[in-house]
């Protein structure tokens, strides 16, 4: 079996290439995703905080500074590095 080249494509025939809809995100608005939570998780925070959220959880995923878990967060919490 041989490997399939790939032709190189630019960054503007890519963005021709994908559908719209993968473009703009999924395309549902947050009362929609709302209506599909589990019933424990109330209350849900407003449309403004949640966007604040992700940005703050993507930036802080970038700089490698975010825990999972209540050990791991005790863990560095111990060390005396932030949580």
């Amino acid at each position: 079996m041989t490997k399939l080249k790939k032709e190189k494509v630019s960054a503007d025939e890519e963005e021709a290439a994908a559908p719209p809809a993968a473009a703009e995100g999924d395309g549902r608005s947050y009362h929609e995703l709302a209506a599909n939570v589990n019933a424990i998780a109330q209350p849900l925070a407003s449309k403004k905080l949640s966007k604040k959220l992700y940005k703050c959880v993507k930036k802080a995923a970038k700089v490698k500074n975010i825990r999972r878990g209540v050990k791991e967060v005790q863990k560095f919490i111990n060390k005396g590095e932030k949580g």
